[in-house]
């Protein structure tokens, strides 16, 4: 049901906030070039004036929702900060915690590899999160190598490691697989053993 402006008062932060909400939405459904931004402001409950009031274009638009639901590089060292266990059980939740996050951003993502040739600067938003990623799972597979748990060039080694659950979340559907806790937690444990299997010292 649509929401009618001024019924409830909101202040701007919650009126942005519901826009760029409403923005992910529609633009994961229809493309960019699908999107309008009176959908937008339906969508929010806003007339499209509000939307030019705060973002100004839907370029404008497009960047600042990509910026807002794209984590940084300390938002992902924050969660990676409190796994502990050995080397396995850590790969495992860390894993897992892969899986989640590229769940949570699989609409961005899809938004960021269909604007690879008409909005680079806006695509590049999308790998943020990832290359945040990689730049600490590299870090994390450096300090194994060098107390002598692994082998191996890091970044190598944290780039196959991030294949693994790409593969699982964006490739689910070509292989048919639902989202069942159990068997994802089989392939959890399967792909960090294949990993450990190539990567562990010898």
């Amino acid at each position: 049901m649509k929401m009618v402006e001024g019924a409830v008062k909101a202040s701007p932060d919650e009126t942005r906030a519901r826009i760029l909400a409403s923005a992910r939405e529609i633009f994961a459904l229809k493309g960019t070039r699908g999107t309008t931004t009176r959908e937008v402001a339906d969508r929010a409950g806003v007339n499209e004036a509000t939307v030019f009031r705060h973002f100004g274009t839907k370029h404008a638009l497009l960047h600042a929702m990509l910026d807002q639901y794209c984590e940084s590089r300390d938002q992902i060292g924050a969660s990676m900060d409190q796994i502990t266990g050995t080397l396995e059980e850590q790969l495992r939740t860390m894993g897992h915690t892969a899986i989640d996050g590229i769940k949570r951003k699989e609409d961005l993502i899809r938004i960021g590899l269909a604007e690879q040739v008409t909005d680079p600067d806006a695509s590049a938003m999308t790998w943020r999160t990832p290359a945040g990623a990689l730049s600490l799972i590299s870090d994390f597979m450096r300090r194994r190598i060098d107390n002598g748990e692994l082998q191996g060039d890091p970044v190598a080694l944290a780039r196959i490691f991030m294949s693994f659950w790409f593969t699982y979340v964006l490739a689910r559907k070509i292989w048919g697989l639902p989202d069942d806790p159990a068997q994802r937690d089989t392939v959890v444990k399967q792909c960090v053993d294949i990993f450990l299997n190539g990567a562990r010292a010898r």
